[in-house]
């Protein structure tokens, strides 16, 4: 796959998870958690296990082991994005710039784990994205504007942040379509416990209505099946820095999206001044830290001295 190509698909990925933010706003009320995971995750197993039946035969104990972690991340990250969403003061577009935050915290993250230390253009990436969540959450009304939606949703950025590292490990190793098929069916699977243990029988309990069921088929056919795999393959044909760039087009999808596509109470989310503040700060802060243009700089004016 040509660079140019994983680019393109790179961009698509971003945009089909946009799109997940206001389907699973809209069901969130209507089935727990685990529920929606479970349903999502395995018709998106079925549907990768149908179309690469013929790779699966190469999966070997290192693989499975593997999509097994993979996948018990994925399902962490996912039970805390659904879970934020329940809450009613959290809207689509928030809860998609609080988890692109993983974006950030990843450089830190890997300096915890690797003892390398953040650059320049990483700590002053944070802070504007700090005060642009400042705008976005509603905190400059106040501390008590913060919910349970958005500590939920920040650990979620946590989890995905700690995706990616743990992904970028193993696709040192293991073959990335593998990988991204492999870490779905064990999130299927670990959902389904996981719900089963919490709600016995709970197929049978789901009230399966229209747009639940239109929301399972469009996250799990474009939001899973080919964003989460599409996510895996892109990784071993792109730097991590221009991957991480492009990512941060996905809060913005996902706010284009809450404007247009109406919300559980039938209503479209409002296009307010604070927001596109706090969502430019944010982009701009993501694209500064995972670009390097600060730390450029200032090494070519060190170079000068």
């Amino acid at each position: 796959m040509s660079k140019k190509l994983a680019t393109i698909m790179a961009v698509l990925v971003t945009a089909a998870w946009g799109s997940s933010f206001i389907l699973m706003k809209n069901v969130a009320a209507d089935v727990p958690a685990l529920g929606f995971l479970t349903l999502r995750f395995g018709m998106a197993g079925v549907i990768l296990s149908f179309i690469f039946c013929r790779q699966l035969c190469r999966f070997n104990k290192k693989t499975v082991l593997q999509s097994f972690i993979l996948g018990a991340l994925l399902s962490g990250y996912m039970i805390f994005q659904v879970l934020g969403l329940r809450d009613e003061n959290m809207s689509a577009s928030n809860s998609a710039f609080i988890t692109s935050l993983s974006v950030l915290i990843v450089p830190f993250l890997s300096a915890f784990l690797l003892k390398k230390s953040p650059s320049l253009s990483n700590w002053v990436g944070v802070v504007l994205a700090i005060l642009g969540l400042v705008f976005v959450t509603g905190v400059y009304q106040g501390i008590g504007a913060l919910t349970m939606g958005d500590l939920l949703t920040f650990l979620c950025a946590l989890c995905v942040a700690v995706h990616i590292i743990v992904a970028d490990k193993f696709l040192k190793e293991s073959d990335p379509l593998l990988l991204g098929i492999g870490q779905i069916v064990a999130a299927f699977v670990l959902s389904l416990i996981a719900w089963s243990i919490q709600s016995p029988g709970g197929f049978m309990a789901v009230d399966y209505t229209q747009t639940l069921i239109l929301a399972i088929v469009l996250t799990a056919v474009f939001c899973t099946s080919f964003a989460f795999t599409g996510q895996i393959v892109v990784q071993k044909y792109l730097s991590p820095a221009r991957v991480a760039v492009i990512f941060t087009l996905e809060p913005v999808f996902a706010y284009l999206y809450a404007l247009v596509i109406p919300g559980p109470t039938g209503t479209t989310e409002a296009l307010t001044w604070f927001n596109v503040l706090g969502s430019l700060l944010i982009l701009g802060g993501m694209i500064i830290s995972e670009s390097g243009l600060l730390s450029r700089k200032n090494d070519m004016i060190l170079e000068r001295m």
